[in-house]
């Protein structure tokens, strides 16, 4: 069972590690990125921010999608971790994904960035990923701490849509 995909461009670090796997109760970690699957130098230090007890999976896209599709899985509880709206959505699309929550995402150079909320600012790119993620039937929210209230991340795009074309 997927408990939240969550959008982190710094894939697994403290809050993860210290907040969420205990607030979730999970069981496993996917980090599901091309890049860290293919590192093997950053899976290492992936592995070592991991939480004590808590298994740590770093994989492609594709290959998250294929283990997480495992029958074998559905009594695990899994916290998803990708760096970006457009694997987000490709994951959405393919599991059965209830929750996904906008944590950090501003470090991506572009001229054209737009500030969302204080810890997620997209390019046009991103916010066509954004939108598309914000017609799915889920619930989208973006959320850093569980300890802090939680912005309805689909009323934030509604907003945006009013302001510019998406």
């Amino acid at each position: 069972m997927i408990t939240q995909l969550r959008i982190d461009e710094r894939l697994l670090h403290g809050q993860v590690t210290t907040q969420w796997s205990k607030f979730l109760a999970v069981t496993g970690i996917v980090v599901a990125n091309d890049y860290a699957a293919e590192n093997e130098m950053l899976k290492k230090m992936l592995k070592m921010a991991a939480p004590v007890g808590i298994k740590v999976t770093i994989r492609t896209i594709d290959d998250a999608i294929s283990l997480l599709n495992d029958p074998r899985g559905e009594n695990m509880r899994m916290l998803v971790i990708v760096d970006n709206p457009k694997d987000a959505l490709a994951l959405v699309n393919a599991l059965p994904i209830e929750i996904v929550n906008v944590a950090n995402f501003t470090k991506k150079q572009s001229d054209h960035k737009i500030q969302l909320t204080h810890h997620c600012s997209a390019d046009p790119d991103d916010l066509k990923y954004f939108a598309e993620l914000a017609k799915c039937n889920i619930e989208l929210i973006s959320q850093m701490i569980p300890g802090v209230e939680k912005e309805n991340f689909k009323e934030i795009i509604k907003k945006l849509k009013r302001r510019i074309r998406l």
